[in-house]
């Protein structure tokens, strides 16, 4: 790819994926870094450096460079303080990646992305695969039915979108909930007018769309018991 098409591929992406500053930043810090190098891709460069150049903490720079593979825009390996800086490879999102580049990949972050570890409970687990989440396709439209299919068929995300909902305070919320919240969520989009989605954009619509909804019926909840103990109040007030 060339440098206006990954700067294409990043503005598409961004009418659907919600971008921080941070994230743009970075992002285009590395993609100005490897047009430096000659489009060598992958690359290293030293987590310092980008430190000094951008003035965003380290902690942050590796925050943000998580996020950003998670968004399947890049890839990387982490560095060895001291002894080898991390490697960054660039991604072509529009296609998935091909064989041999993703071998060669695979090569590079193999130590960071196969690791395994167990739990308290002896159980064997292994961390988040790049792309688990969010298939190289997901980012382009389709039609509302296989957007919603796709969406249904990811247990991955509907497990992760159940949790962190019970975390955020909703402890009765199921994953059978989840499926009936999808649902009217789609429903929703046809009465709208909307034809296609993409993955993507359908998933972080649907995240804020949830919260809104969950935080709507909490609300309703409250005011309605508040309404019965102002009743209840007068009513006792008007037997004295």
């Amino acid at each position: 790819m060339t440098y206006i098409e990954y700067i294409n591929q990043f503005w598409k992406m961004n009418r659907s994926v919600e971008f921080s500053s941070n994230e743009v930043f970075l992002y285009f810090y590395l993609l100005n870094e490897c047009n430096i190098r000659g489009w060598q891709n992958p690359f290293e460069h030293p987590n310092k450096t980008i430190v000094l150049a951008t003035g965003i903490s380290e902690k942050t720079v590796i925050e943000v460079r998580n996020r950003l593979q998670q968004k399947g825009l890049i890839t990387f390996e982490s560095g060895k303080k001291n002894a080898k800086s991390p490697v960054y490879y660039l991604l072509d999102v529009s296609k998935t990646v091909s064989k041999k580049v993703s071998k060669e990949v695979s090569k590079r972050v193999s130590k960071t992305v196969n690791i395994k570890y167990k739990t308290k409970d002896n159980k064997t687990i292994s961390p988040l695969r790049v792309g688990e989440l969010f298939p190289a396709d997901s980012f382009f439209d389709k039609s509302l039915d296989d957007c919603y299919t796709e969406l249904k068929s990811n247990r991955s995300w509907a497990e992760t979108v159940t949790m962190n909902t019970r975390s955020s305070g909703y402890d009765e919320f199921t994953i059978e909930a989840f499926y009936e919240c999808l649902k009217q969520f789609f429903m929703k989009l046809q009465n709208e007018g909307e034809t296609t989605k993409s993955p993507k954009g359908a998933m972080s619509h649907f995240a804020r769309w949830l919260k809104l909804e969950l935080s709507n019926k909490k609300d309703g909840k409250s005011k309605r018991t508040d309404t019965d103990s102002e009743t209840k109040i007068k009513v006792r007030t008007i037997k004295l």
